[in-house]
């Protein structure tokens, strides 16, 4: 197949390399209904959507994006300080008048926003230990010839709470209840990473319910083989000095379907490894 060829294809099976990935041709089920409606309000959108986060959530964000969905606009936003998350907020709209909802009607997935909250806190009380995971995947990246996320796409399609280039992490609030409830009270608190770690040990000291993927993309054709992926398992069992929790090694080609932001296809795994 021919460049010329292989960027129709591209083209007509709606994917892009993962490295040219941008958040283009992003959009949620039927948002070519609520299209118009959202770009014609996106100014009052994107404020609704940072109102909501500080009354609610005691946090100020930054929008990333404003996604058109079925009856409303999804937005993408993107907490910096005190701690550091992504996640979304959903914006409501009157579909038969073709507008806002004249009251602010915005809310968000259950459990969405809160579990961003915690993964943030997270990475906060134990910086140093992120800083070695940063250093460990770019270098298995680099190792194993591998891709992953750019910045752009993270903040345009992602909302998963503390994400990475080649890592994210899943976690519920109602896994670390005090940490979570601590943060409400008092957003100062995360500075205070001795304090905050205290209070995730309070909550659950073996970390067994945070889950940390590792999302890598194939640069070669195709998947690599299962035993290519079985030698980083056990390159990440003999790391030290990393996060606790749950880890999983995803491999995928290396495609994302536009619409969804996410990979195209299956992936080589690993056995999921306790850290």
């Amino acid at each position: 197949m021919g460049q010329s060829d292989e960027k129709e294809k591209k083209a007509d099976d709606g994917t892009t390399p993962v490295a040219e990935y941008k958040g283009q041709g992003f959009i949620f089920v039927d948002g070519d209904k609520s299209k118009e409606i959202v770009e014609k309000n996106a100014a009052e959108i994107k404020k609704r959507a940072i109102a909501y986060m500080k009354d609610t959530y005691k946090t100020n964000v930054k929008v990333n994006n404003v996604v058109p969905a079925r009856d409303a606009a999804v937005v993408m936003v993107e907490a910096e300080e005190p701690i550091e998350f992504h996640t979304s907020v959903i914006v409501g709209l009157d579909m038969q008048k073709k507008e806002l909802d004249p009251s602010p009607n915005v809310w968000s997935q259950d459990g969405v926003v809160e579990g961003a909250i915690v993964s943030g806190l997270y990475a906060k009380a134990y910086k140093e230990e992120f800083i070695q995971l940063d250093s460990f995947t770019a270098n298995e990246a680099k190792k194993y010839d591998l891709e992953g996320y750019n910045q752009k796409s993270i903040d345009k399609t992602q909302a998963g709470g503390y994400e990475q280039r080649f890592y994210y992490i899943s976690v519920s609030s109602l896994e670390f209840p005090t940490v979570y409830k601590a943060y409400l009270q008092n957003n100062n608190l995360s500075n205070d990473s001795e304090l905050l770690r205290s209070l995730f040990l309070k909550d659950n000291p073996d970390f067994s319910n945070v889950s940390i993927s590792c999302r890598y993309f194939f640069k070669s054709k195709g998947l690599p083989k299962q035993e290519e992926v079985d030698k980083m398992r056990e390159d990440l069992n003999l790391s030290k000095g990393l996060p606790k929790g749950l880890y999983s090694i995803d491999v995928y080609k290396n495609f994302i379907v536009n619409r969804v932001g996410l990979p195209n296809g299956d992936s080589t795994r690993a056995q999921e490894l306790q850290k």
